[in-house]
C-alpha cells in the first residue's frame, strides 16, 4: 500500500474520539436479543448523520444501504445484542445493566460492537 493510500485510512482525532464514544457507550448500555430497541434507534441516527439511506427489519434489525450503481451487491452483517453474563473487565465504562432472561432471571449485561464511519 502506497503512503498516501495508509494516510488516507487513517481516522483523524476527532474521528476517533468519536468512535471510542460511541463504542464505550454502546458496551456500557447493552441490550439482550430481540431487545435492542435504544441501540437499533441508535445505529439509525449514525446511519443518518452520515447519510445512509436505512429500514428496520425483524423489529431490531436495521439494515443499511449504500448504493453504488449497479452490479454486484456485497452484505455485511453484525450483532448488536448483549450477553446475559456479569462484566468483570474493571473497565470505566463496563456494563453494568441488567436485564430480565425469559426464565425472569436478571442478569447484568456485556456486549462487543462493530462500528463504520466516514473515511
Amino acid at each position: 500500500m502506497t503512503q498516501a493510500a495508509t494516510l488516507a485510512l487513517q481516522l483523524d482525532t476527532e474521528q476517533t474520539a468519536k468512535l471510542q464514544a460511541l463504542y464505550r457507550h454502546l458496551h456500557a448500555h447493552p441490550e439482550l436479543s430481540m431487545q435492542e430497541f435504544a441501540t437499533a434507534t441508535l445505529i439509525e441516527e449514525q446511519l443518518d448523520g452520515l447519510g445512509i439511506e436505512h429500514f428496520r427489519c425483524g423489529g431490531t434489525g436495521v439494515v443499511g444501504i449504500l448504493r453504488n450503481g449497479e452490479g454486484p451487491v456485497v452484505a455485511f452483517r453484525a450483532d448488536s445484542d448483549g450477553l446475559p453474563i456479569e462484566e468483570a473487565t474493571g473497565l470505566g465504562y463496563a456494563s453494568t445493566d441488567t436485564g430480565t432472561l425469559p426464565d425472569g432471571t436478571l442478569r447484568s449485561r456485556s456486549c462487543t460492537v462493530v462500528a463504520t464511519t466516514r473515511m
